[in-house]
């Protein structure tokens, strides 16, 4: 199921058409006068950040974000500052792009997404013979069959390492369904998993309909997955809630296991883990063999489903959640992430991030988990 479609890039149509030559400055404020009322209107946490933190907090964050904003004089300036009063909002989910980061498919029309960045593919690492370590660093979907080939091709490593470190320090989330095929090697056979709900308002079921050309052009189960969201979304009125896939908040799942697990795993988690990559933590977190040791992850998980409005200037486009998961209000990820089993503190530098690793193959193989040669 394809819940967080991305964790830190965006979602959706190009909307609206380029507003008449302004100056920067003029065309900011433009943009951040439109946001507060998009996003109390369409945004699926804005209406519960604006009841946390009181209207007073907001005027004095539009009141900075406005000086700010005619002091702009280009468009990068600006979207510092728009990008500045939405980190008033929520810390994630929930950005300024640029329209340089869109681009338009000359074939269709359709604008798609410049998706150019580091190589971010999966690696197993064979640690000892009883040691592995499967490094995961982002569940972006176009890694989604480099994850599943990977498991399939090293399946008999895998199967006589009794233990794996599974490091998802630094992964930038993505889509539930990439580490789908990971699942049955860690997992007891059941998962207990909360839902989603969408809020239905016009503009979220508008920016339903073009966000597979944009997020998946050429994937047939896309126009499928959305038809059936925006369904459900013209079953209410504007303004509240349906259930994402069935009316019950709460979903029990049975699915095969590997007949050959590992006896123990440890996830290594970090600050840097985020949407997608908290979801798999929660999912992982459930086996009797899974322990997550590291940092509490990011917290961008609660207000998920990120899509794409342009704003009035056509220069940029705000990228917001249009869906809440069903845990509200009683477990909340976004207060301070995800918490490990173990603690470590964070590492000084790159050596004491690769000395993590060595720590927690030590403790699986019957070590202690202390600082390896003094690395902190």
């Amino acid at each position: 199921m394809k819940r967080h479609f991305f964790a830190t890039a965006i979602l959706a149509t190009l909307a609206a058409s380029h507003a008449q030559a302004a100056s920067p400055s003029e065309a900011c404020l433009q943009d951040l006068r439109a946001l507060p009322d998009f996003l109390l209107e369409n945004d699926t946490g804005a209406r519960q950040h604006l009841a946390q933190k009181g209207q007073a907090y907001f005027d004095q964050a539009l009141a900075s974000a406005s000086a700010a904003a005619t002091g702009a004089n280009d468009e990068a300036a600006c979207n510092v500052a728009l990008s500045e009063y939405l980190g008033k909002w929520r810390k994630g989910h929930l950005q300024v792009v640029p329209d340089s980061a869109l681009r338009q498919d000359k074939a269709t029309g359709n604008a798609t997404l410049a998706t150019a960045m580091a190589d971010r593919s999966p690696s197993l690492r064979l640690l000892s013979s009883h040691t592995a370590l499967l490094t995961l660093p982002s569940f972006f979907p176009q890694y989604a069959n480099a994850i599943a080939d990977l498991l399939a091709s090293k399946r008999q490593d895998l199967q006589r390492r009794r233990n794996w470190i599974i490091d998802v320090r630094r992964n930038n989330g993505g889509s539930d369904s990439t580490y789908a095929s990971l699942l049955p090697w860690i997992a007891s056979g059941e998962s207990v998993t909360m839902g989603v709900e969408w809020l239905s308002t016009p503009a979220n079921i508008a920016n339903q309909e073009t966000i597979c050309a944009l997020y998946a052009p050429g994937d047939a189960s896309c126009p499928i997955s959305m038809a059936k969201a925006m369904e459900r979304m013209r079953s209410v009125p504007p303004g509240q809630f349906v259930a994402q896939i069935a009316d019950t908040p709460i979903r029990y799942a049975h699915f095969a296991k590997e007949k050959i697990q590992p006896a123990r795993v440890a996830v290594l988690v970090d600050r840097d883990c985020s949407s997608s990559c908290e979801q798999f933590l929660l999912a992982a977190r459930q086996s009797f063999r899974v322990k997550l040791i590291g940092r509490n992850s990011n917290g961008a998980l609660d207000y998920s489903n990120l899509r794409l409005q342009a704003l009035p200037s056509g220069l940029r486009h705000v990228a917001y959640a249009t869906s809440r998961s069903t845990r509200l209000p009683h477990l909340q990820v976004d207060l301070d992430g995800i918490m490990p089993d173990i603690y470590l503190p964070q590492p000084k530098d790159e050596a004491g991030r690769a000395g993590e690793v060595l720590r927690v193959q030590r403790w699986l193989e019957g070590g202690s988990l202390r600082p390896v040669d003094g690395v902190q």
